[in-house]
């Protein structure tokens, strides 16, 4: 966790990433752009051809704050960039943007009309061409949290909090006029619904009831037709922020009140057709963690939000498993005493793309650590919603479109980012050490040894260190003794009583010793370590500060670390 000696080797990682980074594959990038005044993202949308962008600034166009519009190439090139305006003494702001076809849809909130605020809706083209804007007065105070779109592209669904219940609207993307409209109070006014995904003709919405619960309901598309409500209860607070449906799964991504450990990240996996719980673990920091969007990422799900684990505001990525949820692994993009904070999501297929807002910059990706993970039980009821359907007539004010060009990376008291981060691009690093030792003396002993270490993802660039080392000893020793003795005696006697006596002894001794001995002893000891970092080049202006850094860490030995730097 907060340790001197594990920030000591982030920064040494650092300091080797600038070696060899010039040659490395880009997979994370990060962008702040904006203007004089603060300027702020609040969600995005990624397809085939651009990245979109939706907030509110407050440095371009007439009458500010205004809605903007910013619209990226997937090489990260600058587009376009649009503020609309309804006029003065009007706010507009930027909630969530879809894009399908030829046209963009943004919708936002404003104070135009009666009873504001009310929802804003307005219609694009990639160009950042405007081609006119409603504005839908649904009940009292009026604030959209999230939107979708039908298959087709010929119906938007937009899911919020209105004064008296929770709203979700269908509108016609060829007029936007509504095709129908529902208020739904699951426990009774102060209901929210933060999320609405379109899938299978049906819609899922996630939220929270005015006490404090989480509920999961499905309406038919179609009609609007309520079919089937879930809420989850614990003695705690928990809410749902986010919803996907995908591969025949219902994924939830919301907040739980940890009594102890603040809020937490609340994952949960359900079936679609009975809205049963199959799959519901927190994630997160001793601090308070918001996680407010949710992306399928690679075979992983992202929860992108904030975290207060360092301090401050920092744009936090916890990717789960959701076969298990188990936590693979969880970064923050951060900087040291500066706000970093993620609004929303969008996924490639491969890579996370997440917006939000920067009161500083550069912000660079760190591993996040002290994160835990735990199992949660629900008390589960079947409501059946309270549904009324208000009669609502759009106003169609007539917007004012300034386009306008944004200064990049230059920080100005709050500014709109955007990041990439492709997890296809971590690999496990792992070192494996094997001793092989063979020993032969009329007999052959063979033993080996391998060791496995598996450390989670760590940074990128590829480093790989081998070193072999081979010893053979061989020994041969032949002894060969050989002697021969020979002894010939002959003894003649002859005596008065005519006796005849020989005696004759041949004695012959052959030794023949050979002995051979033959000692062999290979030893290979292999060590391979394989890092991966974050491919990023390393600007001129690190160094200096990373340097600086260690100094002031070896000369005060500080126990406590900031952050664990990883450059990106």
């Amino acid at each position: 966790m907060r340790k001197v000696p594990a920030l000591l080797m982030v920064i040494a990682a650092l300091v080797g990433t600038q070696m060899v980074a010039a040659n490395a594959e880009v997979v994370t990038f990060r962008q702040l752009f904006g203007g004089s005044n603060p300027d702020f993202a609040r969600g995005i949308f990624v397809d085939s051809n651009h990245i979109y962008v939706v907030g509110e600034t407050g440095s371009f166009g007439p009458n500010t704050p205004n809605l903007f519009l910013s619209i990226f190439n997937l090489d990260n090139s600058h587009r376009c960039s649009v503020a609309v305006d309804l006029g003065s003494g009007i706010y507009e702001r930027g909630w969530k943007v879809v894009a399908h076809g030829s046209n963009v849809y943004v919708l936002g909130d404003t104070n135009y009309g009666s009873n504001p605020p009310n929802l804003l809706l307005v219609k694009l083209d990639p160009n950042c061409n405007v081609f006119g804007a409603a504005v839908y007065d649904i009940d009292g105070s009026d604030l959209p949290r999230s939107m979708s779109i039908s298959a087709d592209g010929s119906t938007i669904f937009i899911a919020g909090i209105s004064t008296n219940a929770a709203h979700l609207l269908a509108v016609r993307t060829s007029d936007f006029s509504v095709a129908w409209a529902r208020l739904f109070r699951v426990a009774g006014a102060g209901d929210s619904a933060n999320s609405v995904a379109f899938s299978g003709n049906k819609l899922y919405a996630t939220g929270r009831t005015f006490g404090g619960d989480l509920f999961v309901s499905r309406f038919d598309a179609a009609t609007g037709n309520h079919e089937l409500t879930r809420v989850l209860t614990t003695p705690q607070n928990e809410e749902g922020g986010d919803v996907v449906v995908t591969g025949g799964k219902l994924y939830v991504a919301g907040g739980y009140d940890d009594p102890v450990r603040q809020r937490e990240l609340l994952f949960m996996r359900l079936d679609p057709a009975t809205l049963n719980l199959e799959l519901a673990k927190t994630i997160g920091t001793p601090s308070y963690d918001g996680v407010v969007s949710l992306s399928m990422v690679g075979g992983l799900a992202y929860g992108v939000g904030m975290t207060n684990y360092f301090g401050t505001p920092d744009a936090v990525l916890f990717a789960v498993n959701p076969s298990t949820g188990d936590l693979s692994h969880a970064l923050v993009l951060a900087r040291d005493a500066s706000n970093q904070n993620a609004q929303d999501s969008a996924s490639t297929g491969t890579c996370l793309i997440f917006t939000g807002f920067s009161d500083n910059w550069p912000a660079y990706y760190a591993v996040l650590d002290g994160v835990n993970v735990g199992t949660i039980s629900f008390t589960i009821s079947s409501p059946t919603p309270s549904i009324a359907t208000p009669s609502i007539t759009p106003a169609f004010p007539t917007p004012t479109a300034a386009a306008f060009t944004p200064t990049f990376d230059t920080p100005a008291g709050g500014d709109a980012f955007y990041s990439w981060f492709c997890p296809d691009a971590l690999v496990v690093s792992t070192t494996t050490t094997s001793t092989v030792l063979t020993t032969s003396t009329l007999s052959t002993t063979v033993t080996s040894v391998v060791g496995s270490t598996t450390t989670v993802y760590d940074v990128r660039t590829t480093t790989i260190t081998q070193t072999s080392v081979t010893t053979t000893t061989s020994s041969t020793t032949t002894t060969l003794t050989q002697s021969t003795t020979t002894t010939l005696s002959t003894t003649t006697t002859l005596t008065e009583s005519t006796t005849y006596s020989t005696t004759t002894t041949l004695s012959t001794t052959t030794t023949l010793s050979t002995t051979t001995t033959l000692s062999t002893t290979t030893t290979l000891s292999t060590t391979t370590t394989s890092t991966q970092y974050f491919a990023e080049p390393v600007t001129t202006y690190v160094i200096p500060g990373l340097l600086a850094v260690i100094a002031a860490l070896l000369g005060a030995s500080l126990v406590l670390g900031r952050r664990r730097t990883l450059l990106s």
